[in-house]
């Protein structure tokens, strides 16, 4: 073979590799269409024949989305109780529910239906109802009421709707629990000091039993169903710790059933068996439901979802919590056991404060007196004044008696102001809201460093009280944190301290003072929570306030180095607007837009003066005096 056949030869070797390539890549693109139409086929049938599997964690992160009362697990801080894919309930919910709600400025008790269009209203007046306990046999519920002028514990008859006053003392009892045979009822009584756990008996020849004699806070009992143990709140340890009272041992009758140093837990629930206790604990950015499993000898406790206040099913299938916002609360609920989280859809209030779940159907005599009783009259009526000045502009209306720099506010929010400084002062006992820090703040008007341009001050439908209250000691600051917003509960004193007014604080309020006390801590924080729980009768402003309209605002991110950025004494009616809406009802948009800077004669920047030199012989001559 000659040197010139050598390339030709080579070419023809390369074109046999190149086709042998191409080839392959052809029975592989035909194999991986083979495999297609069998799967797309493969599926289709199993479509046809059974649901396709799906991974609970995704399904669980799917839930979450559609549904965001509904958080995702944290197994990294705590053993999870098995709670898989919520799945639909094959059989219906049965019972009813039983809730108190403040949806016209009292908190009244209400009955739901499962299943029903409509809750049904069970009591009426000016007074409040709350914390509904349904007897065992389901004919009667025990509550607190202040229908007296004091709280006391009362029980009202399902069928001829009588009410009896079960007890009759110058305290303050409330969150009655029953004893799984009708015959006890458990309570937490305040007698001017700190509150105890009580027993009392419903046959008249026996005497009301304390359980609890603890210098501590004890509040909040849940009686066990099968009758033994009550579970109650108490800080005997520091932070609120959930217990348990052993009712059949003498000797080490309480036990810390969370023992979990520096953290708050409430609201103690067991299942209809006894077998699990659910709780909330209070921890940012929001309060979250857990279930413990009391028959678990590690004590383990598994976090079910976001919300606080929680009852149980009358199946044990269902925790139905209470999801608080800063200005709204609604239902929330947890399918247990087999399902992560549930929405069922209770067309109940936003305000709903306590609930208790009835396998009973709610007596016909009930509905039947709830529609006799007609609608509520309203808090107050808006009347809007357009007989002056542009139809197309809100106007000011002046606020009569109040002592503010502009006691002015937009004429949709003047009435539900001044009803509600009449109710504030009804319920305190003195003028609270007559005088005010700020109501209406013109677009030019200064307002302290660093509040924000779009403070609703200058809406003229917000407030701030004055201060003067805070520096005199009548009024408690609850730190509440949501989604990483910082807000404040604020509780002002009454003047008559004899429990017919207000009622005793829980948790203990923050002290902004003590971010002067030396520690650094405290310092970095904004300050830190009082050493102990205040004595004395409060009246919660923060939820009156809401009743009326006006909704409370976060405070500044740097409200721990600044004290005025904490804007706890701030309310706002914002009635649907945003804030650029409420200013267009003021102002045209071309003065929102580029607003005039306070104190500037014109909308041009001025010229810096330049300094004018001195002349050099005014450094030598001597004044002549005038004569």
């Amino acid at each position: 073979m000659n040197e010139s056949s050598k390339p030709s030869n080579s070419n023809q070797e390369q074109s046999r590799q190149k086709l042998k390539r191409w080839g392959f890549r052809l029975l592989l693109l035909l194999a991986l269409a083979v495999i297609i139409v069998l799967g797309v086929a493969g599926i289709a049938l199993q479509d046809i024949t059974q649901p396709t599997p799906i991974d609970p964690t995704v399904l669980a992160l799917a839930t979450s989305l559609l549904h965001s009362a509904t958080p995702s697990l944290n197994p990294s801080e705590t053993a999870q109780l098995e709670t898989a894919s919520p799945l639909p309930l094959r059989d219906p919910i049965e019972g009813t529910l039983f809730y108190s709600a403040r949806p016209d400025g009292y908190s009244h008790l209400f009955a739901y239906g499962t299943g029903e269009s409509v809750p049904v209203q069970l009591t009426f007046g000016n007074w409040d109802d709350r914390d509904p306990a349904i007897h065992p046999d389901g004919n009667s519920i025990a509550f607190s009421s202040n229908r007296d002028g004091y709280w006391d514990l009362y029980m009202l008859d399902l069928s001829t709707g009588e009410v009896r006053q079960l007890t009759q003392t110058p305290g303050y009892e409330g969150h009655p629990t029953w004893s799984p045979d009708g015959r006890w009822v458990a309570y937490e009584a305040h007698d001017g000091d700190n509150f105890d756990v009580w027993i009392l008996p419903m046959d008249p020849g026996q005497t009301v039993f304390q359980l609890t004699n603890n210098l501590a806070s004890d509040t909040s009992p849940a009686w066990d169903p099968n009758g033994r143990r009550i579970a109650f709140v108490s800080n005997r340890e520091g932070s609120r710790d959930i217990y348990l009272a052993h009712l059949d041992r003498p000797d080490d009758r309480f036990i810390n059933v969370t023992s979990s140093s520096g953290k708050d837990e409430r609201d103690p629930a067991f299942n209809p068996e006894g077998t699990m206790l659910s709780f909330t604990l209070d921890d940012a950015p929001f309060p979250r439901l857990f279930v413990m499993a009391l028959d678990d000898v590690t004590g383990r406790s598994g976090e079910i979802g976001q919300g606080s206040r929680a009852t149980w099913s009358p199946d044990g299938r269902l925790l139905v919590g209470i999801l608080g916002s800063p200005n709204s609360a609604h239902i929330v609920t947890y399918a247990i056991g087999d399902g992560i989280g549930q929405e069922i859809g209770l067309p109940l209030h936003r305000n709903v404060e306590r609930m208790d779940w009835h396998s009973l159907t709610l007596p016909g005599e009930a509905i039947t007196r709830a529609g006799a009783q007609g609608d509520a009259t309203p808090l107050y009526v808006v009347n809007t004044d357009e007989s002056s000045g542009s139809v197309d502009r809100m106007q000011l209306a002046r606020l009569a008696g109040i002592s503010a720099p502009n006691p002015l506010m937009a004429d949709a929010a003047d009435e539900a102001y001044m009803a509600l400084r009449e109710r504030a002062g009804l319920e305190l006992g003195w003028d609270f809201l007559g005088q005010l820090e700020n109501a209406f703040v013109g677009i030019n008007d200064p307002l302290p460093p660093a509040i924000p341009h779009d403070d609703w001050l200058y809406t003229g439908r917000a407030f701030s009280f004055k201060r003067d209250a805070v520096s005199a000691g009548w009024i408690e600051f609850v730190k509440e944190e949501f989604g990483g917003e910082t807000y404040w509960r604020v509780y002002v004193r009454t003047v008559d301290q004899d429990g017919s007014h207000g009622e005793p604080l829980r948790v203990l309020p923050w002290n902004f003072d003590a971010r002067f006390d030396g520690d650094p801590n405290n310092y970095d924080q904004g300050g830190a929570l009082k050493d102990r729980i205040p004595a004395g009768y409060y009246v919660d402003f923060t939820q009156l306030a809401l009743v009326y309209g006006f909704e409370r605002v976060p405070s500044l991110l740097n409200w721990r180095t600044y004290y005025d950025g904490a804007r706890y004494n701030e309310f706002v009616f914002r009635d649907g607007l945003s804030w650029l809406d409420a200013m267009l009802e003021l102002y045209p948009a071309s003065a929102i837009v580029t607003p005039t800077v306070f104190m500037t004669p014109t909308p041009t920047p001025t010229r810096t003066p330049r300094p004018t030199p001195t002349p050099w012989w005014w450094h030598w001559q001597t004044p002549v005096t005038s004569p």
